[in-house]
């Protein structure tokens, strides 16, 4: 008998992970998506106690943690994996000129596709928040 292995359909797309998105942005992504070859999912609060791994499709999710988040318990975020380097500032600098109100932004590196994604949305913001705290401390 043969073994059936699971393949991860979105090996190498372009993925973003989207969190808590106005639907006004929301558009604005999709809209976006065709140029990119991008897929955008958006992250329930439900969904928040699986691995970002798991979300992007490359592992099976066998027990995902007891992690639920309330809808707005954090700002806006997106996830983006399977980038270029160029295509990531593009798409970044699109969003920018777009007026998108997207606080939280991270691009998967090794680790953090095991890190869960409630997990991460909180080190994003705490990240944020000094980053926020420092530019307002120079400018005074």
């Amino acid at each position: 008998m043969k073994a059936h292995i699971a393949r991860n359909q979105n090996a190498g797309v372009p993925m973003v992970l989207a969190w808590n998105l106005s639907a006004a942005d929301r558009g604005v992504l999709d809209g976006m998506a065709p140029a990119f070859g991008m897929k955008v999912q958006v992250v329930s609060p439900a969904d928040a106690g699986r691995t970002v791994a798991q979300l992007l499709g490359e592992v099976e999710t066998l027990a995902p943690r007891t992690l639920v988040l309330e809808p707005n318990a954090y700002p806006p975020a997106i996830v983006l994996a399977n980038f270029r380097s160029k295509d990531v500032d593009t798409l970044l600098d699109l969003l920018r000129n777009a007026q998108v109100q997207i606080p939280l932004k991270a691009v998967v590196t090794p680790t953090s596709r095991r890190w869960v994604f409630g997990d991460l949305l909180a080190h994003l913001e705490e990240e944020h928040r000094a980053f926020a705290a420092a530019q307002e401390a120079g400018k005074a």
